[in-house]
């Protein structure tokens, strides 16, 4: 059986995607922890992950580094999965929008870091978004974001909640770590792309992740992960 090797839940976002590619594919597997802040926690990386990052899938002895390049596999070895639509045009559109999220919004990403367990309403007496939208960069990045989701519904996404219809796909579970930052951090959404983030994060698989990452905060001790970073 395949192994995928994962990061802690409520705050590894390459891993929830790695597993969501996983469970998208209908193939067996069985998920592995190696939390990363632990004493041990390089040596063990050094001894599964070629490239020192996480997820990685171990097919028979083949690794296999990097998200994206994980779910292609698991493509290859299930063809017609839930990972990418049918039809090719539709393939390639939600292979461009998992692109752009993997490939951007560097700024966004490092002054919103995933956690799946913590709410900043307030941080010091004001909305805690009104200064991390303040860092360079950010403001533009939200804004493209749901740039991207609208143009992409609005050419793919008919007959569904999802960029591609009815069927969430691996393009929507590339975007479901963004959509949980901005519920994170209360970013306010246009109604379009606030509906698309919801239904993402209402998606039983991406529920499912959510509730594994709750009960492993319970597990850690819920305040010192929702106190991160």
């Amino acid at each position: 059986m395949m192994r995928l090797i994962i990061g802690a839940k409520w705050s590894s976002t390459w891993t929830m995607r790695g597993w969501l590619a996983c469970r998208l594919s209908g193939l067996p597997f069985e998920a592995e922890t190696l939390f990363l802040s632990r004493p041990d926690s390089k040596a063990r990386l050094a001894e599964v992950s070629p490239t020192g990052l996480i997820p990685v899938l171990v097919d028979d002895g083949f690794v296999v580094t990097d998200t994206l390049a994980i779910a292609e596999y698991l493509w290859e070895r299930a063809p017609g999965c839930d990972i990418w639509p049918q039809d090719l045009r539709a393939r390639t559109a939600a292979r461009m929008s998992a692109a752009e999220m993997h490939a951007h919004f560097a700024e966004l990403r490092a002054a919103m870091p995933m956690n799946l367990v913590k709410r900043w309403p307030i941080a010091n007496g004001i909305p805690s978004n009104a200064k991390l939208l303040g860092r360079p960069g950010v403001e533009a990045q939200v804004a493209r974001v749901q740039r991207s989701w609208r143009d992409t519904r609005a050419a793919w996404g008919a007959g569904g909640p999802y960029l591609f219809g009815a069927r969430f796909n691996f393009a929507d579970a590339m975007w479901a770590p963004m959509a949980s930052r901005f519920r994170t951090y209360s970013v306010v959404l246009a109604p379009d792309a606030q509906a698309y983030a919801d239904a993402v994060l209402a998606h039983p698989l991406v529920a499912e992740w959510v509730a594994g990452a709750e009960a492993q905060a319970r597990e850690i001790g819920w305040e010192a992960c929702a106190a991160w970073p």
